[in-house]
């Protein structure tokens, strides 16, 4: 298997990106906080969802 097309190697960018956001996130003052914050969990929901629906895809057979 090909380690540039496996399912970790296209979520790495996202993880470092989460993790930069929650070093802002720990290195903010208390009116920005809860916007890092969210913007955090935003992020993390929606990169749930999308590799829910492709895990989703691969087992029914369409990608």
């Amino acid at each position: 298997m090909n380690w540039f097309h496996t399912p970790l190697r296209r979520e790495l960018p996202w993880l470092a990106l989460a993790a930069v956001l929650l070093v802002v996130l720990l290195h903010a003052n208390a009116p920005e906080l809860w916007f890092w914050f969210v913007l955090l969990v935003l992020l993390l929901i929606w990169r749930g969802i999308n590799c829910w629906w492709q895990a989703n895809q691969v087992d029914s057979g369409e990608g």
